[in-house]
């Protein structure tokens, strides 16, 4: 099977994962780069439980669309900006994560307490622009305020996770919402005792190598191929 093929069935099975996993709706969207060229496969403006191979996507990173006969999703400027800005990203979510919605509109950073949540050491930005992200300004102040992290929170309007692979990104975005669930039940029974930083990156190591991330990826593409 070709690259190509097995990419666009990979965005589709991220796609399910994250509605079954309650992280997205009827709102959402996820990304992945083409190998060695300036083109992203993008879902449409679709409920990402309903998508099909055959509804994505295919953007350059001006943002247009070169392939595909869906409307691209407002945000689209979103990804553009950070695949352009970090070539690291091969994969974007665009969620909307209920637990950790509740930590982009308090001030309460969102910062790790358990061994999957080590990803987000030293707290989770928060981008404080409520707007859509539906301009290319908007997607670069995005992406600059994402930094080297894998996680951002968009205040009031949902979160955006990023991976070197399609696994990583979702990933990333299960583990974020746990993570808030984890710290907001920690918060109210007593005081979170948040990893140190050598300790989040001892856990990264563990939580996360390459067979354990493939292990989870498969477990999770299991139980959408099998519902």
């Amino acid at each position: 099977m070709d690259t190509l093929k097995l990419l666009k069935q990979d965005v589709v099975s991220a796609c399910l994962i994250l509605a079954q996993q309650k992280l997205v709706e009827g709102f959402g969207h996820v990304s992945a780069r083409l190998p060695d060229t300036d083109l992203f496969l993008m879902t449409p403006r679709i409920s990402l439980a309903l998508l099909q191979e055959t509804d994505l996507l295919t953007l350059n990173l001006r943002g247009e669309i070169v392939e595909g006969i869906h409307p691209a999703p407002f945000e689209a400027w979103l990804h553009t900006a950070i695949m352009k800005a970090k070539p690291s990203v091969h994969a974007i979510t665009r969620i909307h994560a209920r637990m950790a919605n509740i930590f982009s509109v308090t001030d309460r950073k969102l910062e790790p307490v358990h061994n999957h949540g080590s990803f987000f050491a030293g707290g989770v930005p928060v981008f404080t622009t409520p707007d859509l992200i539906s301009t290319a300004q908007l997607g670069d102040e995005v992406a600059q305020a994402l930094g080297d992290k894998p996680a951002i929170l968009l205040r009031g309007n949902g979160q955006v996770t990023v991976g070197r692979t399609i696994p990583e990104a979702v990933m990333m975005a299960i583990y974020l919402e746990e993570a808030a669930a984890i710290l907001h039940g920690a918060l109210q029974i007593g005081t979170p005792i948040p990893l140190a930083l050598d300790e989040a990156k001892q856990r990264q190591v563990e939580a996360l190598p390459p067979v354990d991330l493939e292990r989870a990826w498969n477990f999770f593409k299991n139980r959408v191929e099998n519902r």
